[in-house]
């Protein structure tokens, strides 16, 4: 368990060591300093010196009432107090070794008087040192609390510890080295307070000592203002919260003169207007916006408006007053609900303004926010919805439109390529059939839709193209109308490029049956069937196989770019059409190893579906 700092002291004391004031930056080094002194051996000759240091180290232990000493502990004492008991420790000690080592010198003669002088001043020039360095520490210690203290209040006057020590100064042994700006620093005296703030120190204090006293003279006063209030409010309006029963003494001869009678009429019209208010806000039926003589009676009587007479008499002092004074805001109603001016037929009572409760008003709020809301939200989706339908029927329009010039677009490049092959092959009619071009053009789940395009395509080919001419043939035996190309190509002007077509009804998104040149193929691109049983799995010898084969078969064609297999199918692209229509030649019905081989043109974009790497093939082969 690590030592306190008095007992780290005691201890070094008792070892005649000179401690200083122990801090934070030498507590370590002096417990190193005592553990090497403990581990030292100590000779017989100096435990005498050892015994008188111990006991005056002892009573300079002692805690001196009102000293502070320099320390970082929570015991530190005053500054110049423990300035005072080091000189007079100091020369204790001196005394003491002097009296130990010449006691020692007559005993054993072995130690010179000279070697005793020089360790005395020694001892005395590092006590020096030692106080030099308190003085300082002290010096700023002070400086810092002045500081300090005239920051926070400075108007109080200096701490304890300052006039501490002031008083110890002139018991201190060495008075000329404390410098005079410290001296200074400790007489300095406070500064005066202004008047404002002695003004605020006053009121501050006499609210401190006097805040109960004050804060129940507040309470009392304002408890009693609430029940002077209280009490002029109820003489002012203690007759309407607790009204008198008086007889009222008015009739139908004097209802117009009489004053009573107009509490009465005020009275009846707020509960009318009340009535109509419930019934416009839907808290009442509407056959009770009309109030009956029995019940303005029984309000009558609940309010207090008693007349000398009968109630009989009181409603018809009423029903006069209203109809002589008049009274435009209540209208008098017979029981078939409908207005009078005679006294006898009058029966109910009602009022043409209304008025509403919070709730009424707030209702009638939202029901107007919600109808303004629903209007806006329907005119709203109404108006998308008519500009959706505009745009869709646009569209639908362009569309139409679009595909009606696809169809005359297509209709004349099929007739077109028709009359060409006829030039190529006599065997090959000049013209085609309207229905197998409208067959070719249309799929069959498309012809009712699009049937009106096609019969104004139809129209327009058949009237207006004047490259078409529309005639009857005999086909099969039965007589279709067909389209005949009869523009003829001039002999100098190159040959239009071959187009697809168009599809059979019945072909695939694969195969693709069109009208084409034997020499020109319709795409570039082949599949080819029948090369691998659909049963077996192919190996890699087979599938060389079949590969050296189609370059066998077709060495003399320029040229094949690539060669893919998918499947149990051989797919084939050429460097142009032409080479696809001489290998379509070579390859279709050809007989490998006993199966007929058939080859079908395939579209370049089916193609590259399969074989994305076959795009470059064409540019690395050139």
């Amino acid at each position: 368990m690590p030592l306190t700092d008095q007992q780290l002291r005691q201890e070094l004391l008792n070892y005649g060591e000179t401690v200083p004031p122990i801090t934070q930056r030498n507590r370590e080094q002096l417990r190193a300093r005592l553990e090497q002194i403990r581990l030292r051996p100590r000779s017989p000759t100096k435990s005498s010196p050892s015994r008188s240091r111990g006991n005056t180290s002892t009573a300079r232990s002692r805690p001196v009432r009102g000293l502070i000493e320099l320390s970082d502990s929570e015991t530190d004492t005053s500054a110049n107090e423990y300035l005072s008991s080091r000189r007079s420790e100091r020369e204790t000690n001196i005394q003491t070794r002097s009296v130990a080592v010449g006691r020692d010198t007559d005993r054993t003669n072995s130690l010179p008087s000279s070697n005793v002088t020089v360790d005395v001043e020694q001892s005395i020039a590092r006590h020096r040192r030692e106080i030099q360095q308190l003085i300082d520490s002290a010096r700023d210690r002070a400086r810092a609390a002045n500081a300090n203290i005239s920051s926070s209040n400075k108007y109080e006057p200096l701490p304890s510890t300052t006039k501490s020590a002031s008083s110890v100064r002139p018991n201190s042994s060495v008075p000329s080295r404390v410098p005079s700006s410290f001296k200074t620093d400790i007489k300095k005296s406070p500064k005066q307070p202004s008047r404002f703030d002695r003004t605020r120190q006053t009121v501050t204090l006499f609210w401190t000592n006097n805040k109960y006293v004050i804060t129940s003279v507040l309470k009392a006063i304002f408890i009693g203002l609430l029940l002077a209030g209280g009490v002029i409010f109820l003489k002012n309006n203690l007759n309407s919260i607790i009204p008198k029963p008086k007889k009222i003494t008015c009739n139908i001869q004097n209802s117009i003169d009489c004053d009573d009678m107009i509490p009465v009429v005020n009275s009846i019209k707020r509960y009318l207007q009340i009535r109509t208010g419930e019934v416009d806000c839907g808290f009442r039926q509407k056959n009770e916006l009309y109030v009956t003589k029995p019940e303005i009676n029984k309000f009558l009587d609940a309010k207090g408006f008693k007349f000398e007479s009968s109630s009989d008499d009181r409603w018809k002092t009423l029903i006069t007053y209203i109809f002589d004074k008049p009274v435009d805001d209540i209208l008098v109603i017979n029981n078939q609900n409908q207005p009078v001016s005679e006294l006898n037929a009058a029966y109910k009572l009602t009022t043409t303004q209304g008025t509403h409760s919070f709730m009424c008003r707030a209702r009638k709020t939202v029901n107007s926010a919600m109808q303004h809301l629903a209007w806006l939200v329907l005119g709203t989706t109404g108006f998308l919805a008519l500009g959706w339908f505009i745009r869709r029927r646009s569209k639908q329009r362009e569309e139409r439109e679009k595909t009606y010039k696809e169809f005359i677009e297509k209709i004349i490049n099929l007739l077109e390529a028709q009359y060409e092959e006829h030039l190529l092959d006599s065997e090959v009619k000049p013209w085609l059939a309207v229905s197998h071009i409208r067959d070719m053009l249309i799929e069959p789940q498309d012809r009712k839709r699009l049937k009106t395009l096609w019969e104004r395509a139809n129209k327009q080919i058949s009237e207006h193209e004047s490259r078409i001419r529309a005639e009857t043939q005999l086909i099969h035996g039965e007589e279709f109308n067909v389209w005949r190309w009869i523009q003829p190509r001039s002999p100098t002007s190159p040959s239009p490029p071959r187009r697809k077509r168009a599809e059979s009804p019945k072909s695939s998104n694969e195969d693709s049956y069109v009208y084409m040149p034997p020499d020109v193929g319709l795409t570039d691109c082949l599949k080819l069937r029948n090369f691998f049983d659909p049963n077996t799995l192919a190996d890699d010898d087979e599938i060389d196989l079949v590969v050296d084969s189609i370059q066998n078969r077709c060495a003399t064609v320029k040229r094949i770019e690539h060669i893919g297999i998918h499947s149990i199918f051989v797919y084939l692209k050429f460097s142009s059409n032409e080479a696809a229509a001489q290998g379509f030649h070579l390859l279709n019905n050809w007989k490998y190893h006993g199966r007929e081989i058939i080859a079908k043109y395939l579209r370049l974009e089916r193609y590259y579906e399969h074989f994305p790497e076959a795009r470059d093939s064409g540019s690395a082969n050139n």
